[in-house]
């Protein structure tokens, strides 16, 4: 059961679901800025059962815990792309650009989608994520032989050497850097984005303020910037993480403009709004009641746990009774 401004954000986010999946209105962002224990994925949860509801089989959805990812920028990169590849997003793509083939390679094939060039993209795109990874291990190798090569080599040209291979690193880490354009999370998202245009996609993002800033908008702006694409990215964040202020700027300002929405949620969480929660939660429960475990109380979490325990009824026995 969900308090009434649960609900409330949930069935927005319902909305923007509807919106998004029927070629409406394209792809958009939506900020769910809500603190930590507000009961943010309770609301996420609710969103992922309306989609499995109407949809089923027929959309992906892709879920992102961002307290399960590393600290650091690459090995989050790393994590978001497996994300958004493993939900079906490569299968998909296989079923799209192979016709009969479920599950086989991925290559251009003929059809509408093809003939549209959203295929070449999707193929391309899908290579790229395979030539990075490829790219990786091939670089641990060559450095290894290089290594080997520094010993056998003068100190001399050892160091001549070293400053060559500094100088070219700038720009190719500029392009493949964790929040680069060119990096495996924007191929990852853009890849994602051009299968959407067949199977629409929502990418659920719990406690987004633990994502690099920098990297979450790399993520999300590539996810909806692609005009025929039909993605719903829903990003839980605290009202005033580094993310949430980078999406409300990107709301007014740079390419995905118009695109970045902030749900209308009251993230408050004070003793009258935890009262309030409780007697929504059990209609039945004394004022008396509700007050005394708003008082023993301090997130909503807490409160929705007490109201789903034999706790509660502790609290009943224990509050003074009010007279009819």
């Amino acid at each position: 059961m969900l308090g009434g401004r649960h609900q409330a954000a949930a069935g927005e986010l319902a909305q923007w679901w509807e919106g998004t999946r029927q070629r409406g209105i394209g792809s958009r962002a939506v900020l769910l800025a809500v603190p930590a224990r507000w009961g943010r994925t309770t609301v996420l949860d609710q969103l992922a059962a309306v989609i499995s509801r109407t949809d089923g089989p027929a959309a992906i959805v892709v879920r992102i815990s961002g307290k399960s990812l590393p600290d650091r920028p690459a090995g989050q990169a790393r994590v978001l792309r497996d994300c958004l590849m493993e939900a079906g997003v490569r299968r998909r793509a296989a079923e799209l650009l192979c016709p009969g083939r479920p599950g086989g390679a991925v290559r251009p094939g003929a059809g509408s989608l093809f003939a549209s060039g959203l295929a070449a993209a999707v193929w391309f795109l899908l290579a790229g994520l395979a030539a990075g990874k490829a790219g990786t291990a091939g670089k641990a190798g060559t450095a290894g032989k290089a290594g080997t090569a520094g010993k056998a080599g003068t100190a001399g040209k050892a160091g001549t050497a070293g400053k060559a291979g500094t100088a070219g690193k700038p720009s190719t880490a500029a392009d493949d850097s964790p929040s680069g354009e060119n990096g495996a999370v924007a191929r990852a998202a853009r890849a994602v984005a051009a299968v959407s245009a067949s199977a629409p996609v929502a990418v659920i993002i719990d406690d987004a303020e633990c994502l690099e800033p920098g990297l979450a908008v790399t993520l999300i702006e590539n996810l909806i910037d692609h005009h025929d694409s039909r993605v719903l990215v829903v990003a839980a964040a605290a009202p005033g993480s580094s993310l949430a202020s980078a999406l409300t700027t990107r709301a007014r300002y740079g390419r995905t403009a118009g695109r970045v929405h902030r749900a209308d949620a009251d993230p408050r969480m004070g003793y009258r709004s935890r009262a309030d929660l409780a007697g929504e939660l059990c209609p039945r429960l004394p004022a008396a009641a509700a007050q005394r475990l708003a008082r023993q109380t301090r997130t909503f979490a807490e409160v929705f746990a007490a109201a789903g325990s034999g706790s509660l009824a502790e609290v009943i026995q224990d509050s003074p009774q009010v007279p009819a």
